[in-house]
């Protein structure tokens, strides 16, 4: 139903797919691509055509940046299309592993609210538990 596009400053996104794939061990329901944005490149063009080339595999797609307002964000956003390609912020491991995981269903909308519903649900604040 749709494809996965992690982009993060540095290495990040790699981390956050191989951590995925580590997981999941080949049960994963998605295509995940990734691009880390170089301290040293400030080469937006680059970046811009590598996106393009992520979307092109499949009508739908999420893209996940590390934080909004980032480069990663920046370079993304003129890539938002309603319906078609999201673009997602704040980007986990237990929303990358609910994105990888759905079931594949006609409605993106949907599919795109229970993702980051599930990560918001899984941040825990030891301190607030009753576990003395």
């Amino acid at each position: 139903m749709f494809n996965i596009l992690i982009i993060t400053h540095g290495n990040l996104c790699e981390e956050l797919k191989a951590s995925v794939e580590f997981i999941l061990d080949n049960k994963m329901n998605r295509k995940i691509f990734t691009i880390s944005i170089d301290e040293n490149s400030r080469d937006f063009e680059t970046y811009s055509n590598k996106i393009a080339n992520c979307l092109i595999e499949s009508k739908y797609n999420i893209i996940f940046t590390d934080m909004f307002g980032g480069t990663p964000s920046n370079i993304s956003l003129p890539y938002f299309k309603k319906n078609e390609i999201e673009i997602i912020s704040g980007v986990n491991l237990p929303m990358l592993l609910k994105a990888s995981t759905l079931e594949n269903n006609d409605n993106f909308e949907e599919a795109v609210k229970i993702i980051v519903n599930s990560c918001k649900e899984n941040i825990i604040v030891a301190g607030e538990l009753d576990i003395t």
